[in-house]
């Protein structure tokens, strides 16, 4: 029985060890975007609207139209933003490629009516 302990003992240490490189990335190796949703015409907030980047990080607008959605992983980016009675405005919003450690703030999204 112990001789069969050793070698599996030994090959679940191999495998842990091959797992040991760096799986994720440190946190300040992250971007961040933040800002704001607007009406275009008016400048008003508009509550409500999603925002997402890359499909799968999103974030829902306050009362005040604020967004912030971090962890985006560097380089190039697919952005939106949507909302009911709103063309939804793609890309020319966001910046492209994201650098590690960005944080781009202050951005402000104006969505027009349909």
């Amino acid at each position: 029985m112990r001789a069969l302990q050793y070698p599996v003992l030994l090959v679940c240490t191999l495998a842990l060890a091959a797992c040991g490189g760096p799986g994720v990335p440190q946190a300040q190796q992250y971007a961040t975007i933040s800002g704001t949703v607007v009406d275009a015409a008016t400048n008003a907030p508009i509550s409500g609207a999603t925002v997402t980047v890359d499909v799968v990080n999103t974030a829902t607008t306050g009362t005040n139209g604020a967004f912030s959605i971090g962890n985006l992983p560097n380089g190039p980016v697919e952005c939106a933003a949507s909302a009911p009675n709103y063309q939804t405005r793609s890309n020319d919003w966001c910046s492209a490629p994201l650098t590690p450690g960005q944080t781009l703030s202050g951005v402000v999204v104006r969505l027009t009516h349909t």
